[in-house]
């Protein structure tokens, strides 16, 4: 069997340009200050060493073909990654291969990621589901040389070569601080979440618990309301809530199918009494941000994501840092800028 070559480092493209280091990470990062004629040097080195064809387990494999895996029906931030990839591959010139996966299905995930390995891909990137099956099938790319990304929601304890999404327990404890300050009072607060599989549900939620434990003990955390990102189930289970629980104070959505949770807030005319807190901004939840169903959405650029992910999976960022995506809080009083 032979290795998968290593991507070339931004030393290597340099050396190959003819330039510095510094300017190879100027021309990769848009930073400006170099000369034309340096930048198509170095975009054309970039270009000649990611085309360089690589062999895995005796298959060919273009270097600059990839595999990315989403899932299925999750939303529309989900849909808008998925648009983001497309264009960030475009603008590298790699030829991405993206497919929808059926939601938190573990077995259906780690046997698209092992087929990657028969196929022959040059890297992987998915959204982590959090499971055996899925860091043994992580492991098995590893040990075919192939590089792996976990995209918005990591997994634990496998050799993915970064996390490319925001630091999701500061997520929710971004939303916890912002839900005790905007209740200021006793009541019950609800979390919706998409279930255990992923993990930046369960670090969201935990970080959010963390907050509100501490610095507002009066308002009381109920038990979580499992939606399965799905917005129709989502508006019943939540519906059925507001039924239930008529001090209810306010509602964090961790996960998709966040027009469910809103649509049963103004279904049951409390939209203006009971708070809202989701995550991400986009044209799915731009309405209700405007409308004062939702207070406020705790943002994660998916274009700045996928343009993270291509430059490791195309080798331009050396030492990827995981979690380096800010975590930004959009309300309808800054949305204009977004």
């Amino acid at each position: 069997m032979t290795v998968l070559e290593r991507r070339p480092r931004v030393s290597e493209v340099a050396a190959r340009a003819g330039v510095s280091t510094a300017t190879v990470d100027r021309v990769i990062n848009g930073r400006g200050g170099v000369r034309e004629t340096t930048v198509a040097r170095v975009e054309k080195a970039i270009r000649e060493m990611a085309g360089h064809a690589r062999t895995i387990r005796n298959r060919t494999v273009l270097a600059h073909h990839f595999d990315i895996f989403l899932p299925a029906h999750s939303g529309r931030s989900t849909e808008v990654l998925g648009e983001a990839l497309d264009a960030a591959g475009a603008a590298w010139g790699a030829t991405l291969r993206i497919v929808y996966v059926e939601r938190m299905n573990a077995t259906a995930l780690s046997q698209q990621l092992r087929a990657c390995c028969d196929r022959g891909s040059a890297g992987v990137a998915f959204q982590g589901v959090d499971h055996p099956l899925v860091r043994d099938a992580v492991q098995h790319l590893r040990r075919a040389g192939i590089p792996v990304l976990t995209l918005c929601s990591d997994i634990a304890g496998a050799d993915r070569l970064a996390y490319i999404g925001v630091d999701n327990r500061a997520a929710g404890r971004t939303s916890g601080w912002l839900m005790g300050r905007i209740c200021r009072g006793p009541g019950k607060l609800a979390v919706v979440w998409g279930g255990q599989l992923y993990r930046s549900h369960e670090e969201r939620e935990i970080g959010f618990r963390a907050v509100l434990r501490h610095e507002h003990p009066s308002l009381q955390i109920l038990e979580m309301v499992n939606g399965d990102d799905d917005a129709d189930l989502n508006f019943e289970r939540v519906r059925a809530l507001i039924a239930r629980t008529p001090d209810l104070r306010g509602i964090y959505c961790v996960g998709g199918g966040q027009r469910g949770v809103a649509a049963a807030l103004e279904a049951e005319g409390v939209a203006q009494q009971v708070v809202l807190v989701g995550h991400n901004f986009n044209d799915e939840t731009k309405p209700y941000l405007l409308s004062g169903t939702m207070d406020a959405a705790i943002h994660q650029d998916m274009t700045r994501i996928a343009e993270s992910a291509l430059s490791c999976l195309m080798g331009a960022d050396d030492q990827p840092a995981s979690a380096s995506i800010p975590i930004e809080i959009i309300t309808r009083e800054n949305l204009m800028h977004r």
